[in-house]
Parts: C-alpha cells; sequence; structure tokens
C-alpha cells in the first residue's frame, strides 16, 4: 500500500510507574522478546505499509535503541522507509509536545510523500488487528476518516481514560467521550484512526487555530463537533489491550501463558516482527524445573522457574527459583536465591542466596541496574 502512511503515535501512553521511568511504554519488554510498539508496527507491516513515521515523545534513546536500523517492521527495504519524528522544541515546553505538534515539526515526510491515506496506532493498545480490510472499505466507500473500536462489557474496570463513541445506525460517530469507568458496556476507542490526507492537514490548521495545547483526540472531537467531517467507526472484536498501570501489565502479560489466550494475539497469519538479537537458544541445567513459563533466547537456567516470564540474556543459578515474576534481559540470579512476585528490571543482579518476596496483590518492582 505505498499510498499509505502509518504513524505510530507514542504521545498518548500511559506511565507504568518504575518501568516507564527511563522508557516509553511503547520500548518496554513484554513477554520476553517483544516491546509493545511491535504489535502496533507488525499491523502496519501485515497489511503491506511500508512507509512508517514514529511519533517519539520523550526518551528517544530507548526508541532509537528499539527501532535497530529502522528496517524490521517494513516488507519492502528498497522503497519502504521507518522515520523518527521528534519534536526537539516540545521538550522545553511540556505543554505543547503533542502528537499534532511532533507532526507539524516533521511535516516535510508528509510533503516528501504523495499519499492519500495516514494510519495511526498507538502502541499502547495491543491486538493483532488485521488492517488491511479495514482501509480498503475505508477507501471504496471515500470516508473522511474511519475509527477502531472494540464493544466491552467491563467498561468499569478496562480501558479507563480511553476515548469511547456513541455510534449511530450507520456506523458514524455522534459524539465522544472519555472512559469514567461509570459504565459497563461501550465502545472503546483502540486508537487506530484511518484518515484522508485532507483531514489531517485540517486537524494541522485547527490546531494552531482553536488550541496549541491538543492532541488528535482533542482535535478530531473539536471537528467532529463541528460538523465539517464525517467520521466512521467500525468494531474490533478479538482480543485487544490497554495498557495502563502496572497491574495491567503484570496481569495482561501473565494472562499470556494460558495458550488459548495466546493463540488469539498470535495469529498464523499475522506475524509479530520485533527487532532481531541473533542470540543462541536458551540453555537448561540438568537440574533445571521450568513450568508454565516463557524462558526466552540466550537464557541459562540452572533452577526453577514457574508461572514466569524471563526475557533475554537472564542467568538463574542453581537451585535458584523464580516463581509468579517478570525478569527483565540481563538479570542475573544466584544459585540458591528466591525471586517471587517481582517484577526485576534489566541488568539487575540478586545475589546468592538472597530472598525477594511481594506477593500477588503487591508485587515488588525492582529497579534497572539494582544489585541485592
Amino acid at each position: 500500500m505505498s499510498q499509505i502512511i502509518g504513524l505510530l503515535n507514542c504521545h498518548n501512553s500511559p506511565e507504568l510507574g518504575g518501568l516507564t521511568s527511563s522508557r516509553p511504554l511503547a520500548s518496554t519488554s513484554f513477554l520476553g522478546r517483544f516491546a509493545f510498539c511491535d504489535f502496533a508496527l507488525s499491523n502496519f507491516c501485515n497489511a503491506g505499509i511500508d512507509a512508517i513515521g514514529v511519533l517519539v515523545k520523550d526518551h528517544q534513546r530507548s526508541m532509537l535503541k528499539h527501532m535497530g536500523n529502522l528496517s524490521s517492521w517494513t516488507n519492502n527495504t528498497k522503497i519502504g522507509r521507518e522515520v523518527i519524528f521528534y519534536n526537539e522544541r516540545g521538550i522545553l515546553n511540556p505543554a505543547y509536545n503533542t502528537d499534532v505538534a511532533n507532526v507539524k515539526e516533521n511535516d516535510w515526510v508528509l510533503y516528501d510523500s504523495q499519499a492519500s491515506t495516514i494510519v495511526v496506532a498507538a502502541p499502547h493498545v495491543v491486538a493483532n488487528i488485521d488492517l488491511r480490510p479495514i482501509i480498503e472499505e475505508h477507501l471504496a466507500r471515500g470516508e473522511d476518516a474511519t475509527f477502531v473500536y472494540k464493544p466491552i462489557k467491563d467498561a468499569d474496570k478496562e480501558f479507563i481514560g480511553s476515548y469511547v463513541f456513541k455510534v449511530d445506525k450507520d456506523g458514524y460517530v455522534l459524539e465522544t467521550a472519555k472512559n469514567a469507568g461509570r459504565k459497563k458496556e461501550a465502545n472503546v476507542s483502540l486508537e487506530v484512526w484511518i484518515m484522508k490526507r485532507d483531514v489531517l492537514f485540517e486537524i494541522l490548521r485547527a490546531h494552531e487555530r482553536v488550541d496549541m495545547s491538543f492532541g488528535f483526540r482533542e482535535t478530531m472531537e473539536y471537528l467532529l463537533k463541528t460538523g465539517k467531517f464525517k467520521f466512521r467507526a467500525v468494531p474490533w472484536t478479538g482480543y485487544a489491550r490497554r495498557f495502563d498501570s502496572f497491574k495491567h501489565y503484570i496481569d495482561y502479560s501473565f494472562e499470556m501463558l494460558n495458550p488459548e489466550i495466546a493463540s488469539s494475539l498470535f495469529v498464523k497469519d499475522r506475524p509479530i516482527y520485533t527487532l532481531t538479537h541473533d542470540t543462541p537458544p536458551a540453555i537448561y541445567g540438568a537440574k533445571a524445573n521450568v513450568t508454565d513459563s516463557f524462558v526466552s533466547n540466550g537464557c541459562i537456567v540452572e533452577g526453577t522457574v514457574r508461572h514466569s516470564i524471563v526475557c533475554r540474556d537472564v542467568k538463574v543459578g542453581k537451585d535458584a527459583v523464580v516463581e509468579d515474576s517478570i525478569v527483565f534481559s540481563n538479570v542475573s540470579i544466584g544459585d540458591k536465591a528466591t525471586v517471587k512476585n517481582c517484577v526485576i528490571d534489566k541488568y539487575s543482579i540478586i545475589t546468592a542466596r538472597h530472598a525477594i518476596e511481594g506477593d500477588a496483590k503487591t508485587p515488588i518492582y525492582l529497579k534497572q541496574g539494582a544489585i541485592l
């Protein structure tokens, strides 16, 4: 789809406590070998979108490290490209460091392209969405913009803070509002927006004319109220989660240990791509005992791992126990050490015989590079 630009919008992602203190959610580890941005970028790739812009709000270093040579999510490396959008002036004035301002600062990408359609997605909504038929329908109908939503029956607990849509019988958005958790049933936005080039440029103009602190969501809400454009909404009924808290990070990660749930996200004909590290397979010692867990490549496991997610290049020593925990890359867990109900950030060291134990309701987070 050479006439389409995909924009990964990292500006509206929630904070996950210590996990996102030195990195954006987009580049935060998920399931041992992925980052959150991989899902939206793979959705672009699987739809044949070869021109991709990544709107980075902050922590540029972490995003650049994960994006690597900027080709992991491009089908056609000859004509396709991935570009980092970064608004340096916005860092000096955080109130105006919005996604719209970022696009305006990097609008040369739009002027260099003849693309007639823009697809925007967010990294904090994890879903494996088949965008191709949605885009094709959007183009066939000549819609101004198409939003993707998920009808849910637990909106009092999930997708809090997301936009919800009131939709008429023809599928057009009547109004939007933020989900305050007051109702159980709602049509929650998956923050996937497909729009005409003209609509994007009207958003850029309205942003400067109406309120320069507005982002995409607020500006499109304003345009909806003016009646200048009609926005259609289409449902997605597959797996979708909004990672908006440290608790949800843990809960949604562990639910992937259920093969039935995992298979609803990792679909055979729509693979999820990530940056390749070319590390060797995991090595298991003679007395290693691993159950109900994800263990990534490059690990050396000589102890016990139960109901846990272990990232690349982690060493679990002899007679050590890792249980109900998420262990980031390059962590060393010494012989006879115990780690339970914890999230251990990368480069940390748990020395021999040391025990660190949280509980299911209040898991412990150990910051990056900690030594115990």
